[in-house]
């Protein structure tokens, strides 16, 4: 090696090593000419089997989940930290192939109920694909749950694996049903930390607070964490692994821009220079800002010619149920793919699947959702802005040096792309970020001063507002726990508690009206209802989760249609994400919480109970009844991106009495043949997982 590539860091020096392979005309043959140092360097990925040290550790580190696998030293370090401690938390890059090793663990070590805990339905499913498809051999012996159902009695003497997310665990009270846990693991654990404002950090540590005190051995998994403050106030005092080792390489090229309109123009023209057959992430801070590309730019590039037959059959389906104007329909027509958290879980997963495997649509235009964990291969990314919130050419929501690096990290896939890079469109307002910065130290909110955390603990003592509320409501903190419980934060609740004595008597006399008069429209007792939720008059919000909890499912393009009619000044693009937004997540994860908070505020100040039917019947069992809050296995057929309007059609075929992932998986694939009605995303879906 020359002077000038000298260093005493080996994540250094293993770069520079990949960079030459990178770069070879022929890359195998490099391999073999620098098998010792790639070798001593721990890159036994690339050393493969090309010297004799190569051959001996390739013999001595083969995976038991994949044969055709060896670990790398580091993975091998970290089954041995797993082993050796109860508690442990590991520190590791993106690529680094952390989940590998916990499937890795399980294959080889058998612990009997194993809890999985991850933050978005994305990751549930990208463990139910790795677990049921490609290893399904390996764990046929367990049970795959991917919800609780609180009213069945699960069998801990057999093998059980719970592949669950966070607001799941809390929301279902998983913490009681869930009676032994061997095996705990939660994912993307620096969402623990600290943030007032978010309610599902709460969440996820009063998981981790209460599964943590059964699990035999857990670990938490991360990427650049240097420490955990405070670590020995954690439930087992949790040992910690930090390693930056890496099999790809991760470049940052700033594309300075003049301002911050350019940064569209600037984005096409790089798209223009780089190779088309380049697997390419483009990320957007909003869905709003893809959807303003899509109709500037890409909506301006012709047609491809001849599209995939499954892609005329997607979009075929995709005119009649979301839009004709949707911009995922303009995009695919142009060889682009959209992925983000408003796009329905089907069409999400038709999205992904299509990158992954096509050799026209290596264009990717997403959100945030990509730093949830979702796996996906890029040659590059292009961030058009650094935030997760704004277009705007303001730096209130800019990403910190984690979770920019966090992006970047995406790219590069280790026996794909050497080395992965991410162009950044820099206007003079956006930050500079240097690596080092993105290595940070967190502190769980569990054991920082949280009121939150004090009072899902019951240590109120220290805080009189909490006590004087308390006392207004008249109930005991023990009440409050087991009635409002986790879900959402102390100042959620009171405000919306005092935005209901506001709206009381007018909620009341649309309740009271709903019931004398049957005929009588919905629609401004939704508008008094999400005021209450929201602290904000939103007729044009209201008016579409009020057509979204019709019992008769209307598809998303009569809504659409309908809304337009009214609020026609929105925009089409906007009324079809709004819509396609609130009924993916709105109505399920934030409306029925807060509006089953308003029915317990009722019942404390003793509304009659007729009154109190007419809600459940209007609102709350309309939302359990189209979110199939009361029947976990249709739930299981909506998680795995079938398209609702099939799900009760589909039960009738396989029936319900199934309770794990891979009894409805055989009952999917027996059936196949008899499942001729349902629509194309759900039969596409059912094909992917058989």
């Amino acid at each position: 090696m020359s002077e000038k590539h000298q260093s005493n860091d080996p994540q250094t020096l293993r770069e520079y090593y990949i960079r030459s392979l990178a770069t070879a005309p022929n890359p195998t043959q490099k391999a073999r000419e620098l098998a010792d140092d790639l070798f001593a360097l721990d890159l036994t990925v690339y050393s493969n089997t090309y010297s004799l040290d190569s051959v001996l550790y390739s013999a001595l580190a083969e995976s038991v989940l994949d044969d055709e696998l060896s670990l790398h030293p580091e993975q091998i370090e970290i089954l041995n930290q797993i082993k050796n401690n109860d508690a442990l938390i590991v520190s590791a890059p993106t690529s680094f192939g952390k989940t590998y090793c916990i499937f890795e663990y399980i294959t080889r070590y058998l612990p009997q109920n194993i809890v999985l805990i991850v933050p978005t339905l994305a990751l549930v499913d990208e463990y139910v694909k790795r677990v049921i498809k490609k290893y399904q051999g390996m764990f046929s012996r367990y049970k795959i749950h991917t919800h609780i159902d609180e009213a069945k009695i699960y069998d801990f003497n057999q093998n059980n694996i719970f592949i669950i997310t966070h607001d799941r665990v809390v929301q279902e009270s998983a913490y009681d049903m869930i009676k032994e846990i061997d095996f705990l693991v939660i994912d993307e654990v620096y969402k623990l930390e600290t943030d007032p404002q978010n309610d599902r950090v709460l969440v996820l540590n009063m998981a981790y607070f209460y599964l943590a005190q059964k699990a035999q051995k857990y670990v938490l998994l991360a990427p650049f964490i240097k420490s955990v403050e405070d670590i020995e106030q954690l439930e087992k005092r949790p040992a910690f692994y930090n390693t930056t080792y890496s099999p790809v390489v991760n470049e940052v090229r700033s594309i300075n821009i003049l301002r911050h309109d350019d940064r569209y123009p600037e984005c096409q023209q790089l798209l223009v220079k780089l190779p088309s057959n380049e697997k390419t992430l483009i990320y957007f801070p909003t869905v709003t800002g893809i959807y303003k590309y899509v109709n500037d730019f890409i909506a301006q590039e012709p047609i491809i010619d001849e599209l995939d037959q499954t892609v005329k059959f997607f979009m075929e389906w995709a005119r009649e149920e979301i839009h004709e104007d949707w911009c995922v329909i303009k995009a695919m027509e142009r060889g682009y793919l959209i992925h983000n958290g408003q796009i329905p879980i089907g069409t999400r997963l038709f999205q992904l699947n299509f990158y992954e495997s096509s050799d026209i649509y290596n264009r990717l235009l997403c959100t945030s959702t990509l730093l949830e964990g979702v796996n996906t291969t890029a040659k590059n990314i292009i961030i058009t802005k650094p935030s997760r919130m704004s277009d705007k050419n303001n730096n209130e929501a800019d990403f910190s040096a984690f979770d920019f690096y966090n992006l970047v990290g995406r790219t590069g896939r280790l026996n794909k792309h050497f080395i992965g890079t991410a162009y950044y469109l820099k206007s003079p307002t956006d930050p500079e970020y240097k690596k080092i910065d993105a290595i940070k130290s967190i502190k769980f909110e569990l054991t920082d001063e949280s009121k939150d955390i004090d009072i899902q603990k019951g240590n109120i003592a220290n805080h009189p507002d909490v006590i004087i509320f308390l006392q207004t409501l008249g109930i005991t903190i023990d009440e409050y726990l087991t009635h409002i419980g986790s879900r959402p934060r102390f100042k959620t609740v009171r405000e919306i508690y005092y935005r209901y004595q506001e709206c009381e008597q007018e909620l009341l006399q649309e309740l009271q009206t709903l019931l004398i008069n049957t005929q009588h429209g919905r629609l401004n007792l939704v508008k008094c209802l999400y005021y209450i939720a929201e602290g904000t008059r939103d007729n044009y919000r209201a008016n579409i989760v009020n057509s979204l909890i019709h019992r008769r499912r209307p598809k998303i393009k009569t809504i659409v249609d309908n809304t337009k009619k009214y609020f026609a000044s929105k925009g089409i693009d906007n009324i079809i994400s709004t819509t396609i937004s609130i009924k993916m997540s709105f109505i399920e994860h934030q409306f029925y919480t807060k509006v089953l908070l308003v029915r317990y505020f009722m019942g404390l100040k003793s509304v009659k109970s007729s009154l109190l039917n007419v809600l459940d019947d209007k609102v709350i069992g309309a939302i359990e009844y189209l979110y199939f809050s009361t029947s976990k296995q249709k739930k299981m057929l909506l998680d795995l991106g079938i398209y609702e309007r099939d799900i009760d059609l589909i039960i009738k075929i396989i029936g319900n009495d199934f309770d794990d992932i891979f009894e409805l998986k055989k009952r999917l694939q027996t059936s196949y043949g008899k499942l001729q009605r349902i629509s194309f995303i759900s039969r596409y879906v059912i094909r992917n997982i058989v």
